[in-house]
């Protein structure tokens, strides 16, 4: 060994007058600071375990040549984790992995949330500086001579009704003409525009178009003519349909056609024959169910009318007014009332025929009823449909005037015909009616700006509902007139029972 360190000059010049190298001299160092500071000790064995110093710290002095190459490191590496601490002067205690994990974890958050901050801030800031320059724009773009535009009102639906809204009630009808005839295209438009109003006008309007149809129809070749024939007609009702609901004596008059339709179609006749059948099937329908009915109530109410009634009417029904022409036409003297409503004002043409006719008139609002109702005599109302439980279904405003006739004790009469009976059964105007547009209740004629609903319009609170019919029970009414007789309300299921269902 002796001969080993004469040979090695490195080591010769490393070696002190106390006979130890450098590294045995920065171990001792290190040792004798353990010793004065026990706490760093404690401090190095949480950071790093595996660095742990022996438990018996005082070491003998030991050469170089006693000490390995592991051990050196070592005693290297615990130097510089104490010059470290003695740099940064840290007296805390160290902290675990899953503490330092934690920390990293806070402090990335906190970076994400600023950058988020920077983000959001940019953003408003932008919004701000581009908001003046829309409106200068929009100052530059829109002209001086620009007339400004009506606005559009948006159409509010209520819940409790949704059912009965559709497409035909505000005028938006998609028109499909495939098959389907020009004569149901311009019925179409008269329903929707409400050219024709009446319930007997209405089925009228609608027969002469099957017949029409009926004469202009042609089968192709291959084809059964009684099948096409009513292909044909119902897609011309659903267009129909989607221009206005069809009314019950529609639906019934068209029933009763089809069934005719369906007889004929197992006869071994030719088309031409089966046409003519099927023009004198409706011609023989609107003779015995509408004209001669109509004669045969015309009759019977007669009777009851006398001289110096008052008779009070409620808007424009076409049976009504044949039976008061009728009734001047036999000589007698009375008067009518003519109650009127919105928003079709029907009753005007109603006073219109009637002053033509010659008899003694008076036209008043709804709102002058109960003003007006104690002169009368008798009120006689129209009828769109009476349904099987013996309620009267008429244009809106007719079960109001029945209710004040009853409190005026007066006698009221519904003139209506057999053919309009329903197997329908209603006892309220919310199941099954019509709706329409609810601007014709907010502008009437030229009244637009003094209209008082005009001011409600954009008003969200308020839902205007413009509905046609109403249900008058049969505790208002004191008797039905048909053609049979005249009849309870509640006999309605018995002429059902007994009507035939053939032409």
């Amino acid at each position: 060994m002796e001969k080993n360190k004469q040979t090695n000059p490195a080591t010769k010049k490393k070696v002190d007058a106390s006979g130890l190298t450098k590294k045995e001299r920065r171990a001792l160092k290190v040792q004798e600071k353990g010793k004065q500071n026990p706490e760093n000790k404690k401090d190095d064995k949480k950071e790093v375990p595996k660095a742990q110093p022996p438990k018996n710290t005082e070491k003998p002095v030991v050469t170089t040549n006693q000490l390995s190459e592991k051990e050196l490191r070592k005693l290297e590496w615990e130097k510089k984790l104490a010059e470290q601490k003695a740099e940064s002067g840290d007296k805390k205690e160290a902290l675990s992995k899953a503490e330092l994990r934690a920390k990293r974890r806070e402090q990335q958050e906190a970076q994400r949330s600023a950058k988020t901050n920077v983000t959001t801030t940019k953003q408003k800031e932008q919004k701000e500086e581009k908001k003046p320059q829309k409106k200068a724009a929009e100052v530059k773009k829109t002209p001086v001579t620009k007339k400004p535009e009506k606005k559009k009102h948006l159409v509010r639906r209520l819940e409790f009704v949704n059912h009965l809204y559709s497409d035909a009630t505000f005028g938006n009808t998609i028109v499909n003409f495939k098959n389907v005839h020009p004569a149901f295209v311009k019925l179409g438009v008269q329903y929707s525009s409400k050219r024709i109003l009446g319930s007997n006008a209405r089925c009228r309007a609608l027969l002469t178009a099957v017949k029409v149809l009926i004469k202009d129809i042609q089968t192709p070749p291959k084809q059964e003519f009684c099948r096409y024939f009513e292909t044909v007609l119902q897609s011309c009702m659903e267009h129909l349909n989607r221009c206005r609901c069809s009314a019950v004596s529609m639906n019934n008059a068209l029933t009763n056609f089809k069934t005719e339709l369906r007889r004929l179609s197992k006869s071994e006749e030719p088309d031409n024959q089966k046409k003519e059948n099927l023009l004198e099937v409706i011609d023989t329908y609107i003779d015995h169910q509408m004209d001669r009915a109509g004669e045969a109530i015309s009759m019977k109410v007669n009777e009851k009318i006398n001289n110096g009634d008052v008779v009070l009417t409620y808007g424009c029904s076409s049976l009504i007014k044949k039976i008061l022409s009728d009734a001047h036409s036999k000589g007698k003297q009375f008067q009518v009332i003519v109650v009127d409503g919105r928003p079709f004002l029907e009753g005007r043409q109603m006073l219109q025929r009637l002053v033509q006719i010659g008899i003694n008139c008076s036209y008043v609002q709804m709102n002058a009823l109960c003003y007006v109702m104690s002169l009368v005599t008798k009120v006689l109302l129209g009828a769109h449909a009476l349904l099987t439980n013996g309620y009267v279904m008429s244009r809106i405003g007719t079960a109001q005037v029945a209710l004040v006739a009853q409190a005026y004790n007066k006698p009221v009469l519904v003139c209506c015909e057999t053919y309009k009976f329903s197997e329908q059964v209603l006892t309220d105007s919310f199941v099954y009616n019509e709706l329409d547009d609810s601007e014709k209740l907010i502008c009437v004629d030229t009244l637009e700006e003094s209209s008082p609903l005009a001011l409600c319009r954009n008003n969200d609170n308020l839902h205007i509902l413009n509905m046609l019919y109403d249900v008058t029970p049969p505790d208002l009414i004191t008797a039905v007139v048909t053609e049979l007789a005249i009849l309870p309300c509640t006999s309605a299921p018995v002429v059902l029972r007994l009507k035939p269902q053939a032409f």
